[in-house]
């Protein structure tokens, strides 16, 4: 029996980035067809792209929605929207519906990217372009390595208490076969591995575009590859390599977590923002991803009938640890990072008014500032730990800080509440270091059960993905 796949088809052009995918209706194509030319390649990482960047996974739910939920970063009108057990209680009313959805959404694209990486191999001689196998190869499975670390951080135990539990399975073929669920140890390895080949295919020949046109007559003027423009947007080199940095850390293998981090840092491919105006700091993107009609989406959710505001200074100010920082950092002020308004303080981070091309539609998933606080945790000691805490600091207007070793961990949680607003961060902080509690958190004590999202219930009484 021929085998078959629901493919995103999309046609590619960027007179603008707000067009920067037209997508056509999903058509049910046979395989072999889409996957005879190059092009069909492009179109199907393409609609995997798409896919990731749905509001019930990066472009809302895992960003600025359910994750920055269960982080405290909101205060609605109604306190006990937020503030409330059932957040943190797996399954409920509150968590199910975004459980179940997160996990079938995340397994269906990792099906989708195991397809195109088999037939990558299969039809490799109808690759044309230089490094094009290579590029979308290395991509496909960069991409199959993010997914699967956020499925284990979110559906795993903490890992550093409980390595060899199993709660998800890292799936590398295209088929319908239940899978049996590994060893969060065994998918570390999986995952690890999967980055180290898509480093290994993308070093030379990732182009590293990493170009921000302010308008649509410098965009037009990008004289590359169309299809390699806006890197940051896509899952290139040095976004394998900070992912590797960030995995390595939940691992514990300290000397790997910095020596990724490090090798991001010292490209020179991403500096710090000075340019208050740039609200997204476009040359600190590490990865990101495109929401097409991002604008709609930003009006509704942070408008006026929107869910996702503080309503009182007080929230707002204990998150950016105003008392000790002042409001110098740029990071909480008004105008500039967030809108204060009789009716709800909201972030701007997402604003579309006047943005460039290059950033218009942007949420960022890795930042530069992450690979500053991977060093801090893996520094020798509280005194280099504070150097790298305070170069961030130092970009964000905020003077500089000490810590002893006591305090090193409580400063860095600080600089993820600051630094990763609406990024969906702070919650998988947390999580990975076991807090029992923390700022505005309505659980008495926090344990395992609290942040482990559980199966969809045909998981559960099956054992296995499918």
């Amino acid at each position: 029996m021929k085998r078959y796949i629901i493919v995103c088809l999309s046609i590619l052009f960027f007179s603008s980035c707000s067009n920067w995918l037209d997508v056509q209706p999903k058509t049910t194509v046979e395989e072999e067809e889409v996957f005879s030319r190059e092009i069909g390649f492009k179109e199907a990482l393409t609609g995997i792209y798409i896919k990731i960047a749905s509001k019930d996974l990066y472009a809302k739910n895992l960003s600025y929605g359910f994750l920055d939920i269960l982080g405290q970063r909101y205060e609605p009108s109604n306190v006990e929207a937020y503030q409330d057990e059932l957040w943190y209680t797996f399954p409920s009313t509150k968590t199910e519906s975004y459980t179940t959805t997160i996990w079938g959404k995340m397994y269906n694209i990792i099906a989708n990217v195991n397809n195109l990486l088999y037939y990558c191999d299969k039809k490799r001689d109808v690759f044309t372009t230089e490094n094009y196998y290579e590029i979308i190869k290395g991509e496909a499975l960069g991409l199959r390595a993010f997914l699967h670390f956020d499925l284990l951080r979110m559906y795993g135990t903490i890992y550093e208490q409980n390595p060899t539990s199993k709660r998800i399975a890292y799936r590398t073929v295209f088929n319908r076969e239940p899978k049996e669920m590994q060893a969060s140890n065994v998918v570390v390895d999986s995952i690890i591995a999967d980055l180290k080949q898509a480093e290994i295919l993308l070093t030379d020949t990732d182009p590293l575009n990493f170009d921000f046109p302010k308008d649509e007559y410098e965009e037009q003027n990008m004289t590359s590859d169309r299809f390699l423009f806006y890197r940051h947007k896509r899952m290139n080199l040095y976004a394998v390599k900070a992912l590797l940095a960030r995995v390595y850390l939940y691992a514990g293998n300290k000397i790997e977590a910095a020596n990724y981090a490090k090798q991001v840092i010292d490209s020179k491919q991403f500096d710090f923002v000075a340019d208050v105006a740039d609200l997204q700091r476009s040359k600190e993107i590490v990865f990101s991803i495109y929401v097409d009609d991002f604008d709609l989406q930003v009006k509704e959710e942070f408008g006026t009938n929107g869910s996702y505001y503080v309503s009182t200074m007080n929230f707002l100010y204990e998150m950016f640890d105003v008392t000790h920082d002042g409001t110098n950092d740029f990071r909480i002020r008004e105008g500039v990072s967030f809108d204060f308004a009789l009716n709800g303080i909201t972030t701007r981070k997402y604003r579309q008014e006047n943005m460039w091309p290059s950033t218009e539609g942007t949420v960022v998933l890795i930042r530069l500032a992450e690979m500053y606080y991977v060093l801090a945790e893996c520094a020798a000691d509280a005194q280099t730990a504070a150097g790298y805490l305070n170069e961030v600091r130092e970009a964000r207007g905020v003077d500089p800080t000490g810590l002893t070793e006591a305090t090193r961990l409580n400063e860095i949680e600080k600089e993820y509440r600051k630094e990763f607003y609406g990024e969906g961060q702070l919650f998988f902080f947390y999580k990975r270091h076991g807090y029992t509690t923390f700022l505005h958190c309505p659980v008495e004590r926090m344990v395992e059960k609290n942040y482990m999202f559980t199966w969809p219930e045909n998981e559960e009484l099956f054992g296995m993905t499918n």
